[in-house]
């Protein structure tokens, strides 16, 4: 897959990238590779010390990284300095996810060998997920594609296996904070609405076909329903914008079909912050709507506008159930 020529003016997570690699430098441990001799006369190696002994120094090299395993597959490429996911239509990467992986590497030593070699090569043939294993495959290569650092992980118990490109030998490791391999979303530098209940003033959640809903703030601090009396969902809806998590990303104008909610928060600040719904091929999306031409601090609404603008963002099914409910049915809610 080739890298889009995009310009971000970003450099900020190869900086960390090369920093952190420094700093691991004065850790370095040298991997030995000893011959020992079996029972049977056979010749095998065991090793000891770091994996990659030599992988701090070539961190500030990397431009790629590749994951395959029984659940997900997914790709992260340095672009202009800025870590994007191919398969989120080029979304930002988080530095979290990354400095783990790259701490993880760095820190990874052999405890010892598997003992024969059909274990070994049984082992071997069970972890590969290119294989059907139920291993994770994961490289990294520089922007050439030069493999920096090549292995397969797999979890046997309390145990991590690993074997290195072109070897069918199996190693017992240490335990390290690895990210996660299973979910791709993880990877990804989603925003987060992060908005305390006190901010919010009113909401109104229209849908075709239904009669706008609008709650306002109580006098006790709770939220209902004009002319209604509160209730769960209710509360649920108000609160909606402090309490969602988004799972996904794409771009939003690959999203197709129409509106299906449309649910706006009024901050006392003044600023407005609207989430129009949309169900595509069995999921569900966000596209964000920014208004703060009544905002005392427009800055806010600036900068989520900048991080959600032309993206489109996927929410859980609950949430979707939730704001899709018919109004008649969400006025009647039991307490």
């Amino acid at each position: 897959m080739t890298k889009p020529n995009l310009t971000t003016g970003d450099l900020k997570r190869r900086d960390i990238l090369f920093r952190l690699g420094g700093a691991c430098v004065a850790g370095l441990g040298l991997s030995t590779v000893a011959p020992a001799t079996k029972p049977n006369g056979q010749r095998e190696q065991r090793r000891s010390g770091k994996v990659f002994p030599k992988f701090a120094k070539e961190v500030s090299r990397i431009g790629w990284v590749k994951v395959v395993g029984p659940v997900a597959q997914f790709e992260l490429a340095d672009v202009s300095g800025t870590w994007k996911l191919p398969r989120a239509d080029w979304y930002n990467a988080g530095d979290e996810p990354l400095r783990r992986l790259i701490k993880a590497l760095s820190d990874l030593r052999y405890l010892r060998a598997l003992p024969t070699p059909t274990k070994q090569e049984s082992a071997a043939s069970q972890i590969d997920p290119r294989k059907g294993g139920d291993g994770v495959w994961l490289t990294l290569e520089a922007d050439d594609r030069t493999p920096l650092a090549t292995l397969i992980l797999a979890k046997r118990g309390e145990q991590t296996l690993v074997q290195l490109a072109g070897e069918t030998a199996l190693y017992e490791v240490n335990s390290v904070d690895w990210p996660s391999f299973t979910n791709p979303s993880a990877w990804l530098d989603l925003p987060k609405l992060d908005f305390a209940p006190e901010r919010i003033a009113t909401v109104s959640l229209a849908r075709p076909g239904q009669g706008q809903l609008d709650i306002v703030r109580r006098p006790d601090g709770g939220f209902a329903p004009v002319g209604g009396k509160a209730n769960p969902l209710i509360t649920d809806i108000a609160l909606l914008l402090g309490r969602l998590e988004f799972q996904d990303t794409r771009r939003a104008n690959r999203l197709t079909g129409p509106t299906r909610f449309s649910h706006e928060t009024s901050l006392k600040s003044g600023l407005v912050i609207a989430l129009d719904g949309h169900e595509d091929e069995g999921h569900y999306w966000v596209k964000l709507r920014m208004d703060a031409s009544q905002a005392a601090s427009p800055e806010e609404g600036d900068r989520l506008a900048a991080q959600t603008d032309q993206w489109a963002f996927e929410i859980p099914a609950k949430s979707w159930t939730l704001l899709t409910t018919p109004t008649d049915l969400l006025l009647q809610a039991g307490p």
